[in-house]
């Protein structure tokens, strides 16, 4: 994903430093306009590869900044920065590939770039050694696993869901911290794949109540996941009383490493 050009467009100076931050860190290089008029003309002579604009634009909103840049450049993914919901946008989605809700949170905007740019990961990936482990159909039934997936982030939910049904495994969901107490509350799992970073109650709070509600560790193993891949994070997460870490985007060989870690209690999984 390295060495492509994002424009942001904001007419908050705060946002646009964070926005440049991020993306700086996830490779891109940004070129920031503080409003429509300025973002249209970066948008012609920049040369972006992807435009991120602020739906509360003074004078042109990001609406209407979309629809200019589209006349000029009719094949430059956009996306709408919006407190919005998504629902409330559909009349305009055509315009747009995808939608980043305030406040920003990093993981989402690191995963809407992948996913805006996954055609490009396989020549990364190609760099890699050829013998690294691939997806084993039988894998459930070698090592079963009662598995439960918290994560927001609908993206993820597919790849990671997708990743386990192709190891036989089944998996239930939840989509945030809350959501992953009252399951474990209410059944058996032998690991938990914890997003760090979840609305109302994010991974590392939710960690800390299942360890508090499980002292004696009778407690499921809990993996986190984070695309918060910086130094120190791995350190936070075990502090939170995390088992593991997985850094996003999901790799193939580190998930099933993770996994094998994990002690098959329940011996019913099919």
């Amino acid at each position: 994903m390295s060495n492509q050009t994002i424009l942001v467009v904001d007419d908050d100076p705060q946002i646009r430093e964070i926005l440049s931050m991020a993306l700086e860190r996830a490779g891109f290089d940004a070129v920031l306009a503080r409003d429509g008029a300025e973002g249209l003309h970066q948008a012609k002579s920049a040369d972006p590869a992807l435009a991120v604009l602020d739906i509360g634009l003074p004078e042109m909103d990001g609406l209407e900044l979309a629809k200019a840049i589209r006349k000029h450049r009719p094949n430059l993914p956009m996306i709408l920065f919006s407190s919005l919901g998504i629902r409330d946008l559909e009349a305009e989605n055509a315009l747009f590939a995808a939608y980043l809700a305030k406040p920003l949170r990093q993981s989402q905007l690191f995963d809407t770039l992948v996913t805006l740019f996954e055609p490009e990961m396989p020549r990364q990936a190609a760099t890699k050694p050829t013998g690294k482990p691939q997806t084993d159909p039988d894998m459930a039934k070698r090592h079963p696993l009662r598995i439960l997936l918290a994560e927001d982030n609908l993206v993820n939910q597919k790849l990671a869901i997708r990743l386990l049904e192709q190891m036989g495994y089944r998996v239930d969901l939840a989509s945030n911290g809350i959501e992953a107490l009252e399951c474990i509350a209410r059944q058996t799992y032998d690991v938990v794949l914890m997003d760090v970073q979840m609305p109302e109650m994010d991974g590392l709070e939710a960690s800390r109540r299942i360890n508090a509600d499980y002292p004696s560790g009778d407690r499921p193993r809990i993996v986190a996941m984070t695309a918060n891949a910086m130094q120190g994070d791995r350190e936070m997460c075990l502090a939170a009383g995390m088992d593991d870490y997985i850094a996003k985007p999901i790799r193939v060989d580190r998930l099933i490493e993770a996994l094998l870690e994990v002690p098959p209690t329940v011996k019913d999984v099919k």
